[in-house]
């Protein structure tokens, strides 16, 4: 029941709020984070008080250790028992209900259903994209940035809103502890903190740079390989295996290159922040021994800031591979804007009506098309076809035959002229109500990755059995 609860916390088929996602990452990271801020919001809160407590254990090590110091008391739990009690409650009570409160958030609520709504809504705007978009793409290069920028997204925001924010808590309150002990046991965590933010500032831009590099060979690569599984048979008609071996293997070489230069700048980082950890214990356990050698701090404090710094140590290499995650991820947004992010070129006006076919004549009046190029490949064109009238259209390939049919169908809008059914201009009615009056085989011979029935089905979903079978035995396909 509880799960149940997180996991409908996120509607992932609510419709998106405008009618096509923002050009620029930035904006396309508020587009989706503004759907879901409440379980970001609550993310943050939980954080907040998940690393408090954190802290806290650390903290309740130096006092026990400082109280236990002392010579021997039989009195020991009777003079200390409400302290000890409350760090009992923090550790075995509130701890399990925060980070259970924070598992719930990322893994029931957020991981799931973000990626899912980005997926969802993305996949819904592509749909509208006009036929000329999916034949000037690799099917499988669309379908990967669909698939991924879901999960980049959601990764990158969830590592900055839930990493980030608890390494910064983690620190201000380290800082606060330190200065209780000693405010010179603070001087060598905010150097470390200057140093470490320098190495970010310096490598993460150029990590992000290089896995956008990365991230478009991998989907060129992607796009090939997918490319030639789905032409499968026309590759091995002409027996081009040896050729396609080496489209696709300048395609690896390429995306191996852009990794490994994305790599280099990583391990550098790594070298880098490793050095600075060195550091920060050496300086940090240096500097408490000698105030404990001062009588300035006691031994609990010393146990404090080693146990504070080691730690942070600890935490600053998930965090360097937080921050480079990140921005791979950004790249792979990145990427995927590309796509998702392209304006649809066959729209519908506001409030189109539905088209009415009481006659069916259609008239092509003075079309022009031309595919976007500078020469035509219909120009002036004036067709007149009554209704119930059979034509056949005979050519040479490339004259225009399909393109006619598919200007028909408003498949592309064309550059000049009007096409009339029944004398109302297609453009102006909706291309769901045009396409449902028009019965169309086409030479793909091409199936739906679907059941034998939904294919069957699919041109008239609410047909009944009786229907089905009917058309099954028109079409002479009950002998097969």
């Amino acid at each position: 029941m509880l799960y149940r609860r997180f996991e409908q916390l996120i509607d992932i088929f609510r419709d998106a709020p405008s009618e096509s996602p923002p050009g620029q990452v930035w904006p396309f990271y508020l587009y989706y984070l503004r759907q879901v801020w409440p379980s970001f919001v609550a993310l943050l809160v939980v954080g907040l008080f998940a690393s408090l407590i954190e802290v806290a254990m650390f903290s309740y090590l130096s006092r026990i250790i400082d109280l236990a110091q002392g010579a021997p008391n039989p009195n020991f739990f009777s003079d200390h028992g409400g302290e000890l009690i409350w760090m009992l409650v923090v550790v075995l009570l509130l701890r399990p209900v925060f980070f259970g409160l924070h598992d719930l958030l990322v893994h029931q609520t957020i991981n799931p259903g973000m990626t899912s709504l980005i997926r969802w809504q993305n996949h819904t705007y592509v749909l509208k994209q006009s036929l000329n978009f999916f034949q000037s793409d690799f099917a499988g290069r669309i379908a990967q940035r669909i698939m991924q920028t879901g999960n980049s997204l959601r990764d990158s925001a969830v590592q900055a809103v839930d990493a980030l924010w608890h390494v910064l808590i983690y620190a201000v309150t380290s800082l606060v502890l330190f200065a209780e002990a000693d405010w010179r046991l603070m001087l060598p965590l905010l150097v470390w903190i200057l140093g470490y933010i320098a190495a970010l500032y310096y490598f993460v831009p150029r990590v992000k740079q290089r896995s956008v590099i990365s991230s478009d060979a991998r989907s060129k690569l992607m796009g090939r390989i997918v490319d030639g599984y789905t032409n499968i048979a026309t590759l091995k008609l002409f027996a081009h295996t040896e050729h396609e071996q080496q489209y696709a293997r300048e395609a690896i070489r390429e995306q191996t290159e852009k990794t490994q230069l994305a790599s280099r700048v990583v391990t550098s980082m790594d070298v880098v922040i490793t050095t600075l950890n060195g550091l920060l214990v050496v300086t940090t356990t240096g500097l408490a021994l000698w105030l404990w050698s001062q009588s300035l701090i006691s031994v609990g404090a010393i146990a404090l800031a080693t146990g504070l710094v080691i730690r942070i140590v600890n935490m600053s290499g998930w965090i360097m591979w937080v921050v480079n995650g990140i921005f791979e991820n950004i790249g792979m947004v990145q990427d995927g804007l590309q796509t998702i992010a392209q304006p649809v070129t066959v729209t519908d006006k506001p409030n189109a009506p539905a088209l009415k076919v009481s006659r069916g004549a259609v008239h092509f009046a003075d079309v022009d098309f031309h595919y976007g190029k500078a020469s035509n490949v219909i120009e002036g064109l004036e067709l007149d076809i009554r209704p119930g009238e059979k034509i056949g259209l005979i050519g040479p390939s490339g004259a225009g035959k399909s393109t006619l049919v598919n200007l028909l169908l408003r498949l592309y809008d064309v550059q000049g002229g009007r096409i009339l059914i029944d004398g109302q201009d297609i453009a102006e009615v909706s291309q769901a109500s045009l396409r449902a009056q028009i019965g169309m085989i086409t030479q793909d011979t091409s199936l739906l990755h679907r059941s034998i029935r939904d294919n069957l089905l699919y041109g008239r979903p609410d047909a009944t059995e009786a229907q089905l079978h009917e058309a099954v035995r028109r079409a002479r396909a009950d002998e097969f």
